[in-house]
């Protein structure tokens, strides 16, 4: 066969994938994680939800509100027309109200931005927390402390008992 350079490109990305497919093996490193790279969704390992902080209740939101108002600015997910996002979040109303309303939109992943059925995997959690959907941690700049992502988590499980 004469020498091509299709022939050695297509060599040279059959012998990529196989090596990625083959480091892709499964070994014996503990229990199975099979939900994405999510820190709360279908993750046998982690506790459950708890908040040590006021202002992240069904009766006193004010410390949420604050924290989403960073998320719902006019550049991000606001309802303007500046707005980068595809979604927004109104919080003219309640922040319950605010989050009840994304339980219908999925985004870019296979998650809905607030999952009524099992509030872990919901995608607006993720994005807070240190291992985001898209691989950016949200809001830019104005990163939530791990507590005040679990409280968030705390309150997703308050509107969403399971």
């Amino acid at each position: 066969m004469p020498y091509r350079r299709t022939n050695l490109v297509r060599f040279m990305v059959l012998v990529a994938c196989g090596s990625m497919l083959a480091a892709c093996g499964e070994g014996d490193t503990g229990p199975a994680f099979t939900g994405s790279n999510l820190t709360y969704c279908d993750n046998p390992l982690v506790a459950g939800p708890s908040c040590d902080l006021t202002g992240y209740s069904l009766q006193d939101d004010s410390a949420l509100r604050a924290k989403l108002e960073a998320c719902a600015g006019s550049t991000c997910h606001g309802g303007g027309s500046s707005a980068a996002t595809t979604w927004s979040m109104d919080l003219s109303g309640s922040v319950e109200g605010a989050l009840s309303a994304l339980t219908t939109f999925a985004d870019e992943s296979p998650y809905f931005l607030v999952d009524d059925v099992d509030p872990d995997c919901s995608q607006v959690l993720a994005e807070v927390t240190t291992q985001p959907v898209g691989g950016v941690r949200m809001p830019v700049g104005l990163y939530w402390s791990s507590a005040e992502a679990d409280c968030f988590r705390s309150y997703l499980h308050e509107m969403y008992p399971q």
